[in-house]
């Protein structure tokens, strides 16, 4: 099931749609995503042009980069995206913020907007939040401790 927005029937005006979606619709591994992940779109219809601001929340599993555990990772965040109703005569355009619809189109599809985002939205740094005393907070390890490893390996 594909996340589309049948925008035939939508009034002109402000209006929130929600969706719950599983990793495999959206084509995202399984693995890499907890559970469900939630999609909050508040959208405004004019009458040529449609302005999505989205929200996409869920919890990633990530392998901790000092560790190499894997743990939950709270994802919350937010993007736009703007479609403009293009005429006969224009070619079609995407640059990723700004799309053109046909004026003819009962839905739009965000299924691979969102997919993208999701994927840029993961951390490149695979790390919990570190305690006050500078240890992890998933496995409880210090700095100390992998120095320590570190020298018992190089001995």
């Amino acid at each position: 099931m594909a996340i589309r927005i049948n925008i035939g029937t939508l009034k002109d005006g402000n209006q929130v749609i929600d969706f719950v979606s599983d990793p495999n619709e959206i084509g995202l591994d399984k693995s890499l995503i907890k559970d469900k992940i939630l999609i909050s779109i508040d959208l405004y219809k004019l009458p040529h042009q449609l302005d999505l601001k989205i929200t996409v929340t869920c919890t990633l599993n990530l392998t901790c980069d000092r560790c190499l555990e894997i743990f939950p990772k709270e994802l919350k965040a937010d993007f736009e995206l703007v479609f403009i109703q293009k005429s006969e005569r224009e070619s079609s355009f995407d640059d990723g913020y700004v799309k053109t619809f046909n004026p003819f189109m009962k839905t739009i599809d965000i299924t691979g907007d969102i997919r993208e985002f999701i994927l840029l939205a993961v951390p490149m740094k695979h790390l919990p939040p570190e305690n006050r005393d500078g240890s992890c907070s998933w496995c409880g390890k210090t700095n100390e401790y992998w120095k320590n490893y570190i020298k018992e390996i190089e001995e």
